[in-house]
């Protein structure tokens, strides 16, 4: 099944696509309640949601890695950051660059049809919509201007010491346009989440090139450690984390010239975005 929010005579729905038609749903938890609408008559919306909670690492090559195993003794549990919905926009939207540069984040969202907390890890199934398309569009020459130094103590001789703190993950992440979401949301019974082919495309150049099975930690385990942190609000979309980028040997600040052209990304079996970048 795929659903996709749309807006029709200013009032946001959400439905099943079906063709060239879309028929409207009461809400995520409820049969189709009868009403019909020409896709092509509608505004169709990104996925309406109101917390965005990123996985901020979750390739063993992004990590540095050379296996999953060794990947997940390094990092422990999934490691979170959130994206503000404010800054959601959709496919063939702008997204502005600032000059420092760019990067596209190809992604998979978790859509969580109700909310939950301290899940068992056998029910989780039953709490996921679906997945959407996501690009978590990064500018990884910011991230140094949420740096500071403090005195702290040393791990390695435990001598307290000026130390650099690289700081929270705000001016590379959160910024106007660097959440751009799918559309569409592909139910877990048409797709799932193995072997599925990631790609990026920035400037007609192949970006990341890999599949999901880079990634560290399972939908169900990350979704299982967020739900022991807080409640996880309904619609609420979870991000996968990305795949490694094509012959970068560090990816910690892999980035790209900003430029007018365009960035895109494609999961296959469940979407793809195209969006036009433009420097600021």
């Amino acid at each position: 099944m795929k659903l996709v929010f749309f807006e029709y005579q200013g009032k946001v729905r959400l439905g099943e696509v079906i063709g060239n038609d879309i028929i409207e749903m009461e809400s995520v938890n409820k049969e189709p309640k009868g009403g019909s609408y020409d896709i092509r008559s509608v505004k169709i919306l990104p996925v309406q949601t109101a917390s965005i909670f990123c996985v901020l690492v979750n390739s063993y090559k992004m990590l540095g890695a050379s296996s999953k195993q060794e990947g997940k003794e390094m990092l422990g549990t999934p490691k979170f950051f959130i994206k503000l919905p404010s800054i959601v926009v959709g496919n063939g939207d702008i997204v502005y660059a600032p000059k420092s540069g760019i990067r596209p984040e190809v992604e998979i969202g978790i859509i969580i049809k109700e909310k939950l907390r301290n899940i068992n890890s056998g029910k989780i199934q039953d709490y996921i919509l679906g997945y959407t398309v996501f690009n978590d569009v990064t500018a990884p020459g910011e991230a140094s201007k949420d740096w500071y130094y403090a005195r702290r103590r040393d791990p390695n001789d435990g001598v307290v010491k000026r130390m650099i703190v690289r700081g929270a993950h705000f001016r590379n992440k959160n910024r106007d346009t660097f959440a751009v979401l799918g559309s569409i949301i592909t139910t877990p019974d048409e797709v799932k989440l193995d072997r599925l082919r990631m790609m990026s495309i920035y400037d007609n150049k192949v970006i990341q090139d890999s599949t999901t099975d880079e990634f560290i930690f399972s939908p169900e385990e990350i979704i299982r450690e967020l739900s022991t942190i807080l409640t996880i609000p309904q619609l609420s979309v979870i991000t996968t984390g990305t795949v490694g980028y094509s012959g970068a040997e560090d990816t910690s600040e892999y980035k790209l010239e900003a430029k007018s052209t365009t960035m895109e990304v494609h999961v296959k079996r469940i979407g793809s975005l195209v969006n036009p970048v433009k420097v600021i």
